[in-house]
């Protein structure tokens, strides 16, 4: 069980980003807002042999009177502002509850031993969320307004925030004795997301695949030297929960990293 927040109940229009999408959104709490109540069913397997590891998990979760977003109203800040870098709205969300939201989604790993020095390794992740009741609550009933959530009658919608599957594989050298040093180079494959919640104004995003190296070195039992550089060919692109309305926001191109751990 779940109680709404502070601001799922209380909040009257602060500038909040309550849809990530959004740089800045107007919400209103409903303080006749239920707890959400969660069934869960979780399952596994894992496996080690002696040059394998891995495994997967998956779950599968019922939630009752999940707390979701109801789109009141959008204001059009279109004008000539120069502060404004691009045409851009501010939503107006009011909090409900549906009646029935699923949840399901696994993860897996594996770990590969090419020899002594070299391993292969492999991760997945994959969230789908559904609201199935969204034709019923509204937020401005309780005002004894009749309109369909959002203004859409369509029963079943993807629920909003949720990323995209995501992988990642790669390889990992390491010195085969002490592993005093190493170095691990990788690839991350992000899915395209059009799994969205289009009543609430969440828009898909392309799928991407970004390149990393990183390396440690462990100078001395107790000093270990980090290192590394994510996204090395300088790939242009955007999470799933960026902020679009505003101005785009896309992640960093090429960028280097450096840290050490001193324990004593």
């Amino acid at each position: 069980m779940r109680p709404p927040t502070m601001t799922e109940l209380y909040a009257i229009s602060p500038f909040l980003t309550v849809m990530p999408q959004f740089a800045s959104t107007a919400p209103f709490g409903n303080p006749e807002l239920k707890s959400e109540k969660r069934w869960q069913i979780d399952t596994g397997l894992q496996a080690k042999y002696s040059n394998f590891r891995g495994g997967v998990n998956g779950f599968y979760a019922w939630v009752h009177d999940y707390v979701t977003l109801d789109l009141i109203f959008i204001n059009d800040l279109t004008n000539d502002d120069p502060m404004l870098t691009t045409d851009a709205d501010l939503p107006l969300y009011g909090f409900v509850n549906t009646d029935l939201a699923t949840l399901s989604g696994f993860e897996t790993y594996g770990e590969y031993d090419v020899n002594r020095c070299v391993t292969a390794f492999a991760t997945m992740s994959y969230v789908e969320g559904r609201d199935h009741t969204r034709s019923g609550n509204n937020f401005l009933e309780k005002f004894g307004v009749n309109r369909p959530r959002s203004d859409d009658t369509g029963r079943e919608e993807p629920l909003y925030a949720v990323s995209p599957l995501e992988a990642r594989v790669g390889l990992r050298y390491q010195e085969p004795c002490e592993k005093r040093y190493g170095v691990e180079l990788s690839a991350r494959i992000v899915d395209h997301q059009d799994r969205v919640a289009t009543t609430l104004l969440e828009t898909e995003t392309a799928g991407f695949t970004t390149y990393d190296v990183r390396g440690f070195w462990r100078v001395c039992d107790n000093l270990t030297l980090v290192s590394g550089v994510e996204n090395f060919t300088d790939k242009h692109y955007q999470e799933h929960l960026d902020s679009r309305n505003f101005s785009d926001v896309f992640q960093p191109g090429v960028n280097f990293y450096f840290g050490a751990e001193l324990s004593y």
